[in-house]
């Protein structure tokens, strides 16, 4: 991850496009730093997808931290959506997208 700031999570995945073409990727979440008395932001990546995106932005480090959370997993929904297919990188098998980021019951 790129800008100086500390990669706090980090996955390395492979990756097919729509095409078949593979690729390794890795998905990052580094450290959410205060912007302003009321702002705070934190950095995502998606290395060999999408590159690196512009810092979310939140009201405290944990909303900063939840919103680049779900950037990443919704760039891996729509990845997945149009064609493309995500492997665990040690096994080479097959992931969805809900298998990497679970969400709450109720």
């Amino acid at each position: 991850m790129a800008s100086g700031r500390t990669t706090i999570a980090s996955r390395k995945l492979l990756a097919t496009d729509k095409n078949g073409h593979g690729f390794e990727l890795t998905v990052a979440v580094g450290e959410p730093y205060q912007v302003s008395e009321s702002e705070w932001a934190c950095p995502a990546s998606i290395e060999g997808l999408h590159g690196r995106f512009p810092d979310m932005h939140g009201v405290d480090s944990w909303q900063a931290m939840q919103l680049a959370y779900q950037i990443v997993a919704q760039t891996l929904v729509d990845f997945t959506d149009n064609g493309g297919r995500l492997f665990w990188f040690e096994e080479r098998e097959p992931v969805a997208p809900r298998d990497l980021f679970p969400r709450m019951g109720k």
